[in-house]
């Protein structure tokens, strides 16, 4: 199949510093966004050391040790090579909720002829989830216009609390178009897709960077294990569609 890239510089995506994370951020400018972070946070400590009950430094001395080993995490992740795979899933037939409250069926939104490209997000999340959508942003800008233009997808991992409003405010800040499809529903159902994916790893707090695609209905899925950049994305969607 020929590749329907148009020759489109990318924009820039609102939120800069995910922008420059999605492309790779420097090494200094990291070690001086943690040493920010690490001055905020012992400033914090010591003064929740006055005012609060031991339980509840205890609490959040954890929090912060968890928040430290997930960038611990993505900075490990971001200096190695994504993996690629080529896999078929057994997807079922769910029904779930878009991002203007409607009901859609899984089947129904990958099913298609279309090229497709699928990841696993949730708007809380301050990690991992800005740098998937940032790619995908980045990449929805460069291809442009097309004959046959991709379809994304991005599942909710966090229904309970993402609602099809929260999910058009997240969209929107990633200036999403129309062909970028954002999905919740119940719990038990979200958990489904992500087993159908062999993208479920617990609960949110463990979740990983998994990138799908596929050129179309019939088509093996390419898994993409790993931080992408928006370039990277692109060309593995030429490498399928060519």
């Amino acid at each position: 199949m020929k590749s329907m890239i148009s020759p489109v510089y990318f924009k820039q995506v609102p939120l800069a510093l995910l922008t420059l994370c999605a492309a790779g951020l420097s090494v200094q400018a990291s070690a001086a966004q943690a040493m920010h972070h690490h001055s905020h946070d012992k400033h914090e400590m010591m003064t929740m050391q006055e005012t609060t009950e031991p339980s509840t430094m205890q609490s959040h001395s954890k929090h912060m040790e968890d928040h430290s080993s997930h960038m611990q995490a993505i900075k490990s992740m971001k200096s190695q090579k994504y993996k690629r795979s080529l896999d078929n899933y057994a997807l079922p037939s769910l029904e779930l909720v878009d991002m203007h409250g409607n009901q859609v069926n899984l089947s129904k939104i990958l099913d298609t002829d279309q090229p497709v490209m699928v990841n696993f997000i949730y708007t809380s999340c301050t990690t991992i989830c800005p740098l998937l959508s940032a790619t995908f942003s980045q990449a929805q800008q460069h291809m442009g216009e097309s004959d046959q233009p991709v379809k994304w997808v991005s599942f909710s991992i966090d229904p309970e609390y993402d609602t099809p409003a929260r999910l058009r405010e997240y969209a929107s800040r990633f200036q999403a178009d129309s062909n970028w499809h954002f999905i919740t529903g119940n719990v038990e159902n979200i958990v489904t897709v992500q087993k159908a994916f062999d993208a479920y790893f617990g609960s949110k707090a463990n979740h990983k960077p998994v990138t799908f695609m596929r050129a179309g209905r019939n088509q093996p899925w390419v898994r993409l294990e790993g931080l992408t950049s928006g370039a990277e994305l692109v060309a593995e969607y030429q490498q399928i569609t060519r």
